[in-house]
């Protein structure tokens, strides 16, 4: 007999009550293991909120010296502009009170009016980190990571141009 004709009369063969005991114990074993194992590991997502770090840069720190680190003009422009667009995008308040953006930019939100659905508005999103990543020159990239309440966190990209001899976000990514 093949090896192929043994695997299906073994397959065919009815169950002995012995053998239905030993399968249903792997069974209960590996399910716990994946149960122990699910909970003594967590997402990235929860790491980062557990420890609640918001990564700083000492204030006037070259952002070039860390691609992490913001200069304390980037990070206030970008927590002033966050505070209120993520109102705005969860439909609490009106561009009007997004601080830190360009006027292109506040009229582009304007035209383009978020639909939010009623689920979305009874959450509150927070700003959980900040952080400068790569940008061309002349520009300051800010990745923000951002927490609704959700099982998992979302990042925004922000682009923050100098103008008018301030820095203000000009563009969004990830929203």
């Amino acid at each position: 007999m093949s090896t192929a004709g043994w695997m299906r009369s073994q397959r065919d063969r009815p169950i002995a009550e012995h053998e239905r005991r030993a399968a249903m114990a792997v069974v209960v074993v590996l399910l716990g293991a994946v149960a122990l194992l699910f909970t003594l590991t967590q997402p990235a997502s929860q790491a980062r909120r557990v420890t609640g770090r918001v990564e700083q840069a000492a204030p006037g720190a070259p952002a070039a010296s860390d691609p992490g680190a913001l200069t304390l003009e980037a990070r206030e422009t970008a927590e002033r502009f966050l505070a209120g667009y993520l109102g705005y995008a969860y439909g609490h308040n009106t561009p009007s009170r997004i601080k830190g953006a360009s006027p292109s930019l506040i009229r582009s939100l304007e035209s383009q009016p978020p639909r939010v659905p009623p689920a979305a508005r009874a959450r509150r999103p927070r700003v959980i980190s900040l952080r400068a990543t790569a940008a061309p020159a002349g520009e300051v990239a800010v990745s923000a990571m951002v927490n609704d309440g959700g099982l998992i966190d979302y990042t925004i990209g922000l682009t923050l141009t100098r103008q008018g001899g301030r820095l203000l976000v000009t563009g969004l990514d990830g929203a």
